[in-house]
């Protein structure tokens, strides 16, 4: 299964709906979230347009004017949607997942750029995944950033990140990490801003079910935002090798410091404000990276001095 998360700034251009059907075939699209349509409406010869071998159940928010809307849809081969739920910055559905024959629900969201509504956005998304009863996946523009890392320059609205990332932890919400570009969203300014306001995010009952889900930033073409292609990691992805800690690492001249260090520089890079499971994530990950390398470039070394002492 594999879902395409966009804020492509418009659909009426035909070079924009050209460039989502070619994603829809070259990826083979099962779940399609667009945000910023500015969009009434949508008939039915430009919905048939996007589905690239299959029919797909569609709904959508309409645009506020000149901005915003929203366009969720669902390939009818993978699933059946039941309840459909919009709201001023979201639109969700439960859906029948046929092939794992499991019911999760899917949230889309547009979080308000005007950011005297944040705090309304947040208490609507807390409203809503509160009120879920199954596994669920939440992705789209956020609007929002959750640390120093995720923008480009220092102007940075501290208590807005403390917000976004209390809500987050709130609801034991999990960021999948996501490889590609490093931001997702520029002003396209000479000396451009850049920053990560696209995101998805999964539940722990969710991430069970799909343990190997990756998240990947398209390269970005015409919109200002980033596509985000997500995968469940269902359809025979190649697992990576296994990190194995090696016990005689412990005694290792300096290992300790090293260890040490690279915890302080991992918490340092995430940020105050972030929740114990981030930071546990975020460290876990780093030192297996780390490690991993260490740990082979310290072999190949003990395996020069054995043979060196052989010969």
């Amino acid at each position: 299964m594999r879902a395409l998360f966009y804020n492509l700034r418009g659909f009426g251009g035909r070079g924009r709906r050209t460039q989502l059907r070619d994603y829809m075939q070259q990826e083979r699209i099962d779940i399609l979230g667009l945000q910023e349509t500015i969009r009434q409406d949508f008939s039915a010869a430009e919905l048939r347009s996007l589905e690239q071998g299959g029919q797909f159940n569609w709904n959508w928010v309409p645009a506020n004017g000149h901005s915003g809307g929203m366009l969720l849809g669902f390939r009818d081969e993978c699933f059946e949607v039941g309840a459909w739920r919009k709201g001023s910055f979201f639109i969700s559905a439960d859906i029948f997942h046929r092939c794992k024959r499991l019911i999760w629900t899917c949230i889309l969201v547009y979080g308000p750029a005007d950011h005297s509504r944040t705090r309304e956005f947040l208490d609507e998304l807390v409203s809503e995944v509160e009120a879920c009863h199954y596994p669920l996946i939440i992705g789209g523009d956020f609007n929002l950033i959750r640390g120093a890392h995720d923008k480009s320059n220092d102007n940075i609205n501290w208590p807005r990140v403390r917000q976004f990332n209390d809500v987050i932890a709130s609801l034991a919400l999990r960021e999948i990490n996501r490889t590609g570009a490093r931001f997702t969203w520029t002003n396209r300014q000479l000396s451009p801003v850049r920053s990560v306001l696209d995101r998805v995010f999964v539940s722990p009952a969710w991430e069970q079910v799909f343990p190997l889900c990756s998240l990947l930033a398209v390269t970005r073409v015409g919109s200002d935002h980033n596509p985000l292609l997500f995968d469940d990691g269902e359809q025979g992805v190649r697992r990576p090798s296994r990190f194995i800690f090696q016990s005689w690492w412990l005694r290792v001249a300096g290992f300790d410091e090293m260890v040490k260090g690279k915890i302080d520089h991992c918490i340092h890079a995430l940020g105050p404000h972030r929740c114990s499971v981030d930071l546990w994530q975020c460290i876990a990950r780093c030192l297996r990276q780390h490690l991993r390398g260490w740990g082979a470039n310290l072999g190949k070394l003990r395996r020069q001095v054995r043979d060196d002492l052989i010969s």
